[in-house]
C-alpha cells in the first residue's frame, strides 16, 4: 500500500493542470476503487456511477485509477488487502464476526475506510439514527477509535482541490444532515478513515446540480489522495 505514496506524489508535484493531459504513459502504477461489500441490500447504491467519479479523477490528475470499480468482502482478508481503498455507505451492516476482524486487520495494515452515508429516507431515515448506528460499531471494532469533526484546516479540503464549503452536502430537501461535519477516524495518532454525512455518492450519481457534483468529486478526489499517500 505504501507504494501508491509515490504514485501521488508525482501527481500533486505536477500541480493541477487546467487541461488534462492525455498521454496515459506518464501516469504511474494503477490504482484502483472498491466497495466494502455488506449485508445491506444498499451496499451498492449508486456504484454504477462510480464511472463517473474514476473519470473525474483520471481527467484531473495523473493518477492511473482503473475507470471500473469494484467489489471486496470482508470475508476474505487477502481480497480486502488488494486495495488500499475501500468506499462503504455503512460498516454497521457486516454480518459476521470474521468479517469484522477481517476489516479491523486490514485497517491494521494500513487500510482507508471512507464511510459515506446515503441521505436517501428509505435507506437512512434520520442522520442521527445513521450516525449513532455507525459510532457504536465502529467502536466495537476498534475500542478507542476518536470519531472526531475534521477542521477547515485539515488537509483532506485542500490537499488537491481547495473545498470552499466544509464538507459538501448532497442534502437535497433534508437541511438536519447539514449540521453534521465530516469526521476523521483515528487509531492512535493515524487518520485511518473518514464518516461523511454528506451523500457525497449522490453527487457523483448526478441525483443533484452538476455544480454539486463536481464539488462531490473534488473532495472524494481529496480524500482519496489523502489516503493512498499516507
Amino acid at each position: 500500500m505504501a507504494a501508491c505514496a509515490v504514485i501521488v506524489a508525482f501527481t500533486i508535484l505536477c500541480g493541477h493542470s487546467q487541461t488534462p493531459s492525455p498521454a496515459d504513459t506518464f501516469r504511474g502504477g494503477k490504482v484502483e476503487w472498491a466497495r466494502l461489500k455488506t449485508d445491506s441490500r444498499y451496499w451498492d447504491r449508486h456504484a454504477p456511477r462510480d464511472s463517473e467519479l474514476l473519470n473525474f479523477i483520471r481527467d484531473n490528475t495523473s493518477l492511473n485509477i482503473d475507470r471500473a470499480w469494484y467489489a471486496a468482502t470482508a470475508r476474505n482478508l487477502d481480497e480486502l488487502c488488494t486495495y488500499p481503498f475501500l468506499f462503504t455507505d455503512g460498516v454497521h451492516s457486516l454480518g459476521s464476526e470474521t468479517e469484522v476482524k477481517n476489516l479491523v486487520e486490514y485497517i491494521h495494515r494500513g487500510g482507508f475506510l471512507m464511510i459515506d452515508s446515503c441521505i436517501a429516507p428509505p435507506v437512512n431515515p434520520t442522520p442521527d439514527g445513521f450516525y449513532s448506528a455507525e459510532s457504536r460499531a465502529l467502536l466495537r471494532m476498534i475500542p478507542g477509535l476518536r470519531i472526531t469533526p475534521l477542521p477547515a484546516n485539515h488537509e483532506v479540503f485542500s490537499i488537491y482541490f481547495k473545498i470552499k464549503d466544509q464538507p459538501p452536502h448532497t442534502n437535497m430537501d433534508r437541511p438536519d444532515w447539514i449540521a453534521y461535519p465530516m469526521f476523521g477516524l483515528y487509531d492512535g495518532p493515524r487518520m485511518i478513515g473518514v464518516l461523511s454525512m454528506s451523500g457525497l455518492q449522490c453527487g457523483w450519481a448526478h441525483i443533484t446540480t452538476n455544480e454539486n457534483a463536481r464539488t462531490c468529486m473534488e473532495m472524494m478526489t481529496n480524500i482519496y489522495l489523502y489516503a493512498i499517500t499516507r
